[in-house]
């Protein structure tokens, strides 16, 4: 079925719904008499109806009953209860699951159905500009069709990459924009340091690294051969790297990311 002709449910109407609310009626994918939401606070319900036209439903079991897909959206903690929820009401068939609910796996829904298809999807933060990347990871339920659809879907975010369950929290650790935010603060702040003023310094730190990304981009090869091609021997960026080096920057940028992956475990298991 088209994209266009589904309806869309969400269970929860927070940041990540928003964003996606916000994508889907930008890009026109789906008319917002196809979404809903259910949210306890009403202020939120009223506020996402107000901006984008979407419905409110009265609770989660009309929402369920008015989409095809259900995207889950709520604390981790609260997963169990929505869970029970359905169950004491008797999940509808035909519907696929999509959860966003961080460190939740797809087995915490396997008692709404057998053959439930349910996909665990992760996008990150650039998403509210269409510039994000979302994991994506499916259960055997979820068909060739419904994939598609699902790629259909999460293509008005930006970019999105299948892997297996196990890898999605390495891909929570990877594509956190905070280690890109820290290095593009501590080279703004090293300009201020040699005398720049403040805004001077971030429009020159910004086009240097969107103009760097965007050679990568056209260019596609790895990024070490872009930085030997940066290096003048002898010259004033071999000296940089040098420096980075004695303070083992690769390394400690390869911890950060591995610590956040372990923590991302560590938050998973606490809700399984």
């Amino acid at each position: 079925m088209p994209l266009k002709n589904r309806s869309i449910a969400f269970i929860g109407g927070g940041h990540i719904t928003e964003i996606i609310v916000s994508n889907l009626t930008k890009t026109a994918e789906i008319a917002p008499q196809r979404l809903v939401v259910s949210e306890p606070v009403a202020e939120k319900g009223r506020h996402l109806k107000k901006a984008y036209g979407i419905s409110v439903a009265e609770d989660n079991l009309e929402a369920v009953l008015t989409g095809d897909f259900i995207f889950i959206n709520v604390l981790p903690h609260v997963v169990s209860e929505v869970v029970q929820e359905f169950q004491r009401a008797g999940f509808p068939d035909n519907k696929m699951i999509i959860t966003v609910a961080g460190g939740v796996p797809m087995k915490a829904y396997e008692p709404l159905g057998k053959h439930l298809p349910i996909v665990r999807a992760l996008p990150n933060p650039p998403s509210q500009v269409g510039m994000g990347i979302a994991a994506l990871a499916f259960n055997a339920h979820v068909t060739e069709d419904l994939q598609q659809e699902i790629f259909e879907l999460f293509a008005c975010l930006g970019e999105y990459v299948v892997v297996e369950e196990e890898k999605v929290n390495a891909v929570m650790a990877l594509s956190s924009p905070t280690i890109t935010y820290m290095l593009f603060q501590a080279i703004i702040d090293a300009g201020v340091r040699a005398g720049i003023d403040r805004d001077t310094a971030t429009k020159i730190v910004y086009q240097t690294i969107a103009g760097a990304m965007a050679v990568f981009k056209s260019r596609q090869v790895p990024p070490y051969a872009l930085i030997n091609e940066a290096s003048t021997p002898g010259g004033i960026s071999i000296e940089s790297l040098y420096t980075l080096e004695t303070y083992a920057f690769k390394a400690g940028i390869m911890d950060a990311v591995d610590s956040a992956i372990n923590r991302a475990v560590e938050l998973s298991r606490s809700v399984e």
